[in-house]
Order: structure tokens, then sequence, then C-alpha cells
């Protein structure tokens, strides 16, 4: 891998897996989704950081400059690879890993609602919604991959513009 971008997706990709699997022997993704709940956010922050991070080293490899683009491109790599890596990972996880996730994740929200005295139709939109992003369907790891992808290019978007530096001239 000599793309430095390419390198930073997988760097990510292999620590939030890492992650996951802390996360799964500490039953943070079946017996105690209070604590996971707010947990399963690390692998999140670890793929924006490495985003910030591929862009700066672009900028670093254009000698301390970089255009809009430029950072758009490492920012696009990272996360297209991240992307796919962890929508790949976290369908092996909850279909053949940890069956448990999605049925004991939506028991633990509809607790948080009931005694919270949710109304019907709160409680209905609040499942219907755990339920399309907790995995077990096609449609739900499209909506993973293309979450993670479009955060991305959010975090690339920003990063770029702020970095964005014209080149010296002599």
């Amino acid at each position: 891998m000599k793309n430095p971008a390419v390198k930073l997706g997988v760097y990510a990709l292999v620590i939030t897996i890492a992650w996951t699997l802390i996360e799964h022997f500490l039953g943070y993704n079946s017996t105690n989704h209070e604590i996971g709940q707010y947990t399963r956010q690390l692998g999140a922050f670890v793929f924006w950081i490495t985003v910030i991070v591929a862009i700066v080293q672009a900028r670093r490899q254009q000698g301390g400059s970089l255009t809009f683009g430029q950072g758009m491109k490492a920012g696009r790599i990272v996360s297209f690879v991240y992307s796919l890596g962890i929508t790949a990972w976290y369908c092996l996880y909850g279909e053949l890993i940890n069956t448990q996730y999605r049925p004991t994740l939506i028991a633990f929200e509809r607790a948080k609602l009931d005694s919270a005295h949710a109304a019907p139709d709160v409680i209905a939109a609040k499942m219907k919604e755990v339920e399309m992003t907790s995995g077990g369907s096609f449609l739900s790891y499209v909506f993973l991959f293309v979450f993670m992808f479009l955060s991305g290019m959010l975090v690339a978007i920003i990063t770029s513009l702020i970095l964005k530096r014209k080149q010296k001239t002599a």
C-alpha cells in the first residue's frame, strides 16, 4: 500500500474491528448496551481523525500546499476504504459473530422508551429507526456504507477548506 490515504483507511478499519471485539467481550454489544451506546462511537471518531490526518499528510507531501481537490481526494480514498471495510465487518459481526446484537439493542431501546413513558407514535418511530440502522437487512448495510462515506466526506470538506494553501511561488 503505497498510498497513505489507503493505509490510513485500513488502519482506522483495523482499530475499529479491534475495538468492536473488545466491546463484544465486555458485553457492550449484548448485555450492557447502557455503556455500549456510547462506546460504539469510538470507531467513527477514529475514522474521522484518519480523514483529517490523510489530508494533513497530503499537504505535507505537496510541500505545504494543498488544493481543495487534493484534500478531497485524500478524504475520499480514506472514506471509501473505511466505509466499504466497516460495512463488510459489521455485516459479518452482526450476522455471524454476534447474532444477539440486533435483538438485544432493540430490547434495550424499547426499555428506554417505556421507562420514559414515550407516546406510542414516538416508540413506533424509534423502533423503526433502530431496526433500520442495526443491521439484519441489505438496506441497513447500504445505509451504513452511505452514512459512513458521507460523514467522512463532510470531514474532508471541512478539513480541506481549512488546510488549503496555495503553492508558494519563488
